[in-house]
């Protein structure tokens, strides 16, 4: 059976399992959350190796080609450019559509805390080099760091480390096996993530109330989505056929809307660009390590759009042309922070932005509590499909891809 075929089926199975698993008491809910908690963990549990020896067999294969600065260079301003328009055209669609306000209705949440940049720096090099293993898996790029680094030295030494090139090259080999055989897993698993999603909607009493924010933010995505990243895959791809893009996709798109972690994601993103798209692992594990930490178009987008929707329902006034820049401005920054917390980039983006406000509106941002797993995974689809893009378009300017008939994906 296809990959893509399992995880659409679970992601089926465990949408109807969370419609008709009783919520009386509690238990079932958080039984389901445990679950669903092991499967993201497992789902993760490769990612790192994979990137950190990936990642150094990429960089000397690059270094090898003169291509290092050129894929950095055509990745980054390919991820701003993203970002931007995504934040300018969800700010603009929602200051068109103007949906309606939003009652005040608090929660409490537990916000984790977005680092701040000295203490990334300190977590990127710390005292020892091995103690990048040691952390608790929330933050990829001080492995992507490392990885970068290895790989220059490693070009560097020549022909007089090439059993470590060996050896290299065969571990990032057998964590990318590894990856695959998660992949797998992740897909019959799916089902408790998805039940949880849905359980976790069914105890939201007034869900019907963010409908308007929810069609706007969900309509953005859509734009960029299924318009606008598989026209530029036609445009730019040397007219690759958008329907197949979008089809290759399907697994990690699955992934992320459910899990609503980018890193999640990344196991399967990262073996469809390989076996569907044919790309090489020179341009698939840089690039896409690359926009799975900084490519946060999504991410942004909906904390702008939010944040607008949630000012408006808090204040009578109308939000000025200031606000509105400051805003964009804001999110658009934010936006390359939020890798150092993957899975809460919109409720943390939402509570940095707030805090930014002020003004008595320092927490105003909980007011979309209740909608926060469809707009985060929306937004993490977004993010993810961005990445997809990012490295189809760099792979292809730069011939490190290979074709692979629609009928042999996975």
């Amino acid at each position: 059976m296809r990959v893509w075929i399992r995880f659409f089926a679970g992601s089926v199975i465990g949408i109807v399992l969370g419609l008709y698993l009783p919520l009386g008491g509690g238990d079932v809910s958080q039984a389901m959350q445990v679950i669903s908690g092991i499967v993201l963990n497992v789902g993760r549990y490769a990612v790192y190796p994979l990137v950190f020896f990936g990642l150094i067999i990429a960089i000397h294969e690059l270094r090898v080609d003169r291509l290092t600065g050129k894929i950095f260079a055509q990745a980054a301003i390919s991820i701003v450019v993203a970002t931007a328009a995504m934040v300018v055209v969800g700010t603009l669609v929602v200051l068109f559509l103007s949906p309606r306000r939003i009652p005040p209705i608090y929660q409490e949440a537990i916000v984790p805390v977005l680092p701040a940049i000295p203490a990334m720096i300190q977590s990127v090099f710390p005292r020892n080099l091995f103690l990048l293993f040691a952390g608790d898996g929330s933050f990829l790029l001080p492995v992507v760091t490392a990885g970068i680094l290895l790989g220059l030295v490693m070009y560097d030494e020549g022909p007089q480390v090439s059993p470590a090139t060996d050896l290299i090259d065969s571990l990032a080999r057998i964590a990318y096996r590894l990856n695959s055989w998660i992949t797998e897993v992740v897909s019959v698993g799916l089902i408790a993530v998805a039940a949880f999603w849905i359980i976790r909607l069914r105890s939201v009493s007034d869900l019907q109330l963010f409908a308007p924010l929810i069609l706007v933010v969900a309509g953005v995505a859509a734009l960029f989505v299924l318009v606008g990243f598989p026209l530029l895959v036609f445009l730019l791809g040397d007219r690759y056929n958008p329907f197949a893009w979008l089809y290759g996709l399907i697994p990690p798109a699955f992934a992320a809307f459910f899990s609503g972690d980018s890193y999640f994601a990344l196991g399967p993103l990262l073996r469809v660009t390989k076996e569907n798209y044919g790309i090489s692992r020179e341009v698939a594990t840089p690039v896409l390590s690359l926009t799975t930490l900084f490519a946060k178009a999504g991410s942004a987008m909906v904390v702008a759009t939010a944040f607008i929707t949630v000012l408006r329902s808090y204040t009578a006034l109308e939000i000025t042309f200031g606000q509105v820049m400051w805003i964009m401005g804001a999110s658009f920054l934010l936006s390359f922070l939020l890798g150092s917390v993957p899975g809460s980039t919109v409720l943390v983006g939402l509570s940095v932005l707030a805090q930014l406000h002020g003004q008595g509106m320092e927490e105003i941002f909980l007011i979309v509590l209740p909608a926060l797993p469809i707009l985060t995974g929306i937004a993490v689809v977004a993010d993810t499909m961005t990445g997809a893009v990012v490295a189809f378009l760099v792979a292809q300017w730069e011939r490190k891809r290979r074709i692979v008939d629609v009928l042999d994906f996975i």
